[in-house]
């Protein structure tokens, strides 16, 4: 139920309305069906994600790795925060107890530190060889690179020229507070290479732990974590308004001024101000974990921000990386209401 509801969260969101399938198909004629309503999709998540709280154990007695009570709240209330429903949100997130903010930053990634206290639910991957479970994604963001051997940690091998993938732009970088010590957990420079020449050049590094064999990292995904559910209840309670912005700032500071960050508290007066500030904390303590885009489109920001984006990478395009006389299409970045959501593919 749980695996169901994600699923089909994250179809309803960059498809909208898809085909609503929930007893398997035993024939090929069963999977021959049409398209749901957005709402009948949200309706049958909602559905399952509830039932899935009810039955799921809470985490201090679940197997580690495995989906846990607290899992299914912090799916239902991410689908209300979507919705827009903020009191179903808030309720929700509430009931997500028995974790807390680890102290190190970069510890959360680390793949000696799975399922760790932050940890809500993350995809479970191994590196040992005969179980064919590796993940490899940590060799997508790297730079490409004449041999991946000379990153400290992964082994010598042939050229990754599928990677850098996601390469953090100029905004990206610049959008960390001075001393905020994510940053430097997040964001790597590599320089050298015989073949490429990299000076400093930025890659995405949360995932970056080495190999033990060419293309066998042991790196899991985060899904969700702690942190996210005080965002999402700071941003939950701000949108009610009704005087509550002390107390939505409470749970944004939690995770902003935590001394993991380095950071000071912030101050908001207004509801306004604290929607921008919650949105931009979101924007650098989940970077790079698959949050940003759907952020742009709930928000309503996603044509605006990423046409502005478009406007400059066109205007000087070696600042984003591209080569010299290289430049991207002229409707690149030219978001459009259609666009917000994929087409389903025809296959």
């Amino acid at each position: 139920l749980f695996l169901r509801a994600l699923g089909y969260f994250d179809l309803v969101q960059y498809f909208g309305g898809v085909p609503l399938v929930t007893v398997a198909p035993t024939t090929y004629g069963q999977t021959m069906v049409p398209r749901n309503s957005v709402d009948e999709v949200y309706e049958q998540i909602i559905k399952d994600a509830t039932e899935a709280a009810n039955l799921l154990p809470p985490v201090d007695q679940q197997e580690k790795g495995y989906a846990s009570q607290g899992s299914a709240y912090t799916l239902l209330g991410n689908i209300y925060i979507v919705r827009k429903q903020w009191a179903e949100a808030e309720a929700a997130l509430k009931k997500v107890t028995g974790y807390q903010l680890l102290d190190d930053y970069a510890a959360i990634f680390d793949p000696d530190n799975k399922n760790h206290a932050e940890s809500i639910f993350e995809i479970q991957y191994w590196d040992d060889q005969a179980a064919g479970k590796q993940s490899d994604f940590a060799y997508n963001f790297l730079p490409i690179l004449s041999n991946p051997g000379l990153v400290e940690g992964f082994p010598d091998g042939t050229t990754n020229n599928y990677a850098g993938w996601n390469i953090p732009t100029p905004e990206m970088i610049a959008a960390y507070e001075p001393g905020d010590k994510r940053k430097d957990a997040s964001i790597g420079y590599f320089t050298g290479d015989p073949v490429y020449n990299y000076v400093d050049f930025p890659y995405v590094k949360k995932y970056v732990h080495g190999a033990t064999l060419p293309g066998y990292c042991n790196d899991d995904w985060p899904v969700y974590r702690y942190a996210e559910v005080l965002l999402f209840l700071a941003e939950a309670i701000n949108e009610q308004g009704g005087g509550r912005t002390a107390e939505a700032l409470g749970y944004l500071n939690q995770v902003h001024a935590h001394p993991r960050t380095g950071l000071s508290p912030l101050a908001a007066t207004d509801q306004a101000e604290l929607r921008e500030l919650i949105q931009q904390e979101r924007r650098v303590e989940l970077a790079f974990e698959n949050k940003r885009w759907l952020d742009l489109v709930r928000t309503g920001k996603a044509i605006e921000v990423m046409r502005a984006f478009g406007e400059r990478l066109k205007a000087d395009p070696t600042k984003y990386y591209y080569p010299e006389n290289v430049f991207p299409a002229a409707e690149a970045f030219d978001v459009t209401e259609e666009r917000l959501l994929f087409p389903i593919p025809d296959r």
